[in-house]
């Protein structure tokens, strides 16, 4: 697979979409989010951390953008989104398996595990494709 096919920058549009509506629900309307997903009653804490959660899901979403638009240059941010996904899964697994908060907001999650396996996919068929640009820049660098 090419890294920069339309199935990459599809594939990382969405991912992209997907965070900057996270991140607008929790930065605009944290109040009304954490009521939807049966989080409870916001608190002054608990909307400073939906705001930082929500820069950084933003922030997430502007590295999907950048791999979208020039995957060869930004592959690296695969990785870590790839960490940041997988970590959404015990931050919001844990309390519902304690049984702290219900079962809303382990349903959104599950599309983080689709995203981290669908971002792991994607280096691993991108791989090769990454290997030969790199060999063929390497006589070019060393000049």
């Amino acid at each position: 697979m090419q890294a920069d096919s339309s199935y990459t920058r599809l594939l990382f549009s969405v991912a992209a979409f997907f965070n900057y509506l996270v991140a607008a629900g929790l930065l605009i309307a944290s109040s009304q989010v954490s009521e939807q997903l049966g989080l409870g009653a916001a608190t002054p804490g608990s909307v400073v951390l939906a705001n930082l959660s929500g820069a950084l899901v933003g922030i997430f979403g502007y590295a999907y953008t950048r791999v979208a638009l020039e995957p060869q240059r930004y592959r690296v941010y695969v990785e870590l989104g790839i960490i940041g996904k997988l970590a959404v899964l015990p931050a919001v697994g844990v309390p519902w398996a304690m049984g702290y908060i219900g079962w809303q907001l382990p349903l959104l999650a599950s599309g983080d595990l689709l995203f981290a396996l669908l971002f792991w996919h994607w280096l691993q068929a991108t791989r090769v494709a990454q290997q030969e640009v790199a060999s063929k820049l390497a006589p070019t660098l060393g000049r």
